[in-house]
């Protein structure tokens, strides 16, 4: 019982001890999560911050676009943009009308220069005749000629029957040569491989017979070795043999009888005391058993012996109860050991369980701490997305306002000596840009008579090949 209660006590100080640390941890817990708790605020309260003035950009930059003079801007160039279209679709037409003017004039020179051709080749009566003339002795030159180029021709061609014939005749000779040749070789390669054949037997024969000598060595030993075990087996029978004929001596020789009266006589006197020895033990339990009856005054030897087994019955009993009660203290140590055993491994599972709420704790805190650094980085990148757009944008607004050369009197006067361009007070150079692109558009003329073309019927020239050539003629 002592050891029960300083075991609850252990039990309950560990508990105790093990509320404690858990107290201890819950309060670090909470002081890390409201430390996070208010970074995150922080975070947010920066990331709002920026989204505003991303909001108030983008209002800023739609309203620029929509403009009061959007409309009218929009309108003037959908104006010039149709002009412009008209003026290509006239200066188109007037390169076709022009190109088609040129092609016209190339035609007439070109004819003209063909007129003039055939008159030059114009030739009277006698200089046909000549030429005729001189065509049918080219004709009989050119006969003559062929009729010598075909004489050659045949000659040629007899000579190249002939060298046919040889050529076949040599094919043939070829031919025969190849079929020896490739009997020869077919012949060669069968020798060859008959030799091979051969070679192969021969190596398969002395690796049998090789493998045969071994076997034959392996058999010599196997039975030189089974000679020499029956050797020595047919040694240890014989030796054996001779043992047991001399052990069969020696038994023979000791079961023989032998006349020792000394012997005799002492055996006769230890039966003689045993028997003495017996009696004097009858007569001791005869004086247990008297003494037996004197003393539970039983003079029946039967009822005695029948008390004395009851007594021994309840001895047995009792023994019996002994062992059970045994029994029991043993079980009772083994519970209590086994509760012990429980004690110490709910101990271990619950320092087990704390350590992995522990560490799972950690691990989410850890992983909270990493989304918000990775929430704080995308932010942080998001608002150096929109920095670099606004300052392009501000880059951009100060480039136009330089080209178009405005004046900047009006942005002096609300600004006094700063003139820098600022996410603040952009407006202002906005509209001195609007200011001086209204003024432009309204001081541009389009002069559309400049860009008509006369295309009528009647600038175009007519022309006539027939009466240029008779003018000329």
């Amino acid at each position: 019982m002592t050891n029960q209660a300083e075991l609850d006590q252990l039990a309950n100080a560990e508990l105790e001890r093990l509320q404690r640390q858990l107290r201890s941890l819950q309060l670090e817990l909470r002081g890390l999560l409201d430390y996070k708790t208010k970074q995150l605020k922080k975070q947010n309260h920066l990331i709002s911050g920026l989204q505003k003035e991303h909001q108030q950009l983008t209002t800023e930059i739609i309203t620029l676009e929509g403009g009061s003079h959007a409309k009218r801007s929009v309108g003037k160039e959908r104006k010039l943009s149709t002009l412009q279209l008209q003026e290509a679709d006239v200066q188109r037409i007037l390169q076709n009308e022009r190109t088609n003017l040129w092609e016209l004039e190339g035609h007439i020179k070109k004819i003209e220069k063909e007129i003039d051709g055939m008159r030059r080749l114009e030739v009277p009566d006698s200089c046909y005749k000549d030429t005729i003339c001189k065509v049918q002795k080219s004709v009989v030159k050119l006969e003559n000629r062929l009729d010598v180029v075909n004489k050659k021709c045949s000659d040629v061609l007899t000579e190249n029957s002939k060298l046919r014939d040889n050529i076949n005749h040599m094919l043939q000779d070829r031919a025969n040569f190849n079929e020896m040749w490739q009997s020869m070789v077919t012949q060669f390669n069968e020798g060859k491989k008959y030799i091979m054949d051969l070679i192969d037997q021969s190596t398969l024969a002395y690796d049998q017979r090789e493998e045969l000598c071994n076997k034959l060595q392996l058999l010599k030993d196997r039975s030189e070795n089974d000679k020499i075990m029956h050797i020595q087996e047919m040694r240890e029978m014989q030796r054996r043999l001779e043992h047991d004929a001399k052990l069969q001596k020696f038994f023979d020789i000791k079961g023989q009888k032998r006349q020792n009266p000394e012997l005799e006589q002492r055996e006769v006197n230890k039966k003689l005391a045993q028997k003495e020895a017996f009696e004097r033990q009858l007569q001791d339990y005869k004086a247990i058993v008297d003494k037996m009856k004197d003393l539970y005054k039983e003079p029946d030897t039967s009822k005695l012996a029948a008390q004395f087994k009851r007594q021994e019955e309840e001895n047995f009993a009792l023994f019996n109860y002994v062992n059970e009660l045994s029994n029991e203290v043993e079980v009772l140590n083994d519970t209590t050991q086994e509760l012990s055993d429980e004690i110490e491994r709910q101990k271990a599972d619950l320092l087990e369980k704390e350590q992995k709420q522990k560490t799972e704790s950690l691990e989410y805190l850890s992983e909270q701490l990493d989304n918000a650094k990775t929430q704080n980085n995308a932010a942080k990148e998001k608002a150096e997305i929109l920095d670099k757009r606004l300052h392009e944008m501000l880059t951009g607004i100060w480039e136009i306002f330089k080209q178009l050369s405005c004046d900047d009197a009006p942005i002096l006067n609300v600004l006094s000596s700063k003139t820098s361009m600022t996410s603040h007070n952009v407006k202002l150079f906005v509209g001195v840009i609007e200011k001086r692109i209204n003024m432009t558009i309204s001081s541009v003329h389009i002069d559309e008579s400049s860009n008509t073309i006369l295309a009528k019927k009647d600038r175009v020239p007519k022309f006539n090949v027939k009466e240029s050539a008779k003018r000329k003629k």
